[in-house]
């Protein structure tokens, strides 16, 4: 399976709040040691500009004011890290998780992807 590519990877999580320097910090590591930077925040802008389907779906969920659900955030991350997966050394994972659950859930989905 092509998420075989991810095992060997690091994965980190950068958290804090806004204006806290996570940006900072990542762009500073992407440079030193090739990782590649994924902010949740910014996949589900991309996505929502994107005009897809699942786009449309993100803006309606978040024109409501609504939590976007946790499955398709990761499914989000999963097809950006599979995306980067031969240029990369790592991910740093800016915005997520917000809670100690979400953190739980993406170890558990994270084991099924290979």
């Amino acid at each position: 399976m092509a998420a075989e590519k991810l095992k060997n990877h690091k994965i980190i999580f950068v958290v804090g709040g806004p204006g806290s320097g996570k940006g900072t910090q990542c762009e500073k590591i992407v440079q030193k040691y090739g990782y590649t930077h994924l902010s949740t925040g910014d996949l589900l802008r991309e996505e929502v500009s994107s005009g897809s389907d699942r786009g449309k779906k993100l803006s309606a969920i978040m024109e409501k004011g609504e939590l976007v659900p946790l499955e398709t955030v990761l499914d989000m991350l999963r097809d950006a890290m599979l995306a980067k997966a031969d240029q990369s050394k790592g991910y740093l994972i800016d915005g997520y998780p917000r809670e100690v659950n979400q953190g739980v859930e993406f170890e558990k989905k994270v084991r099924t992807w290979w």
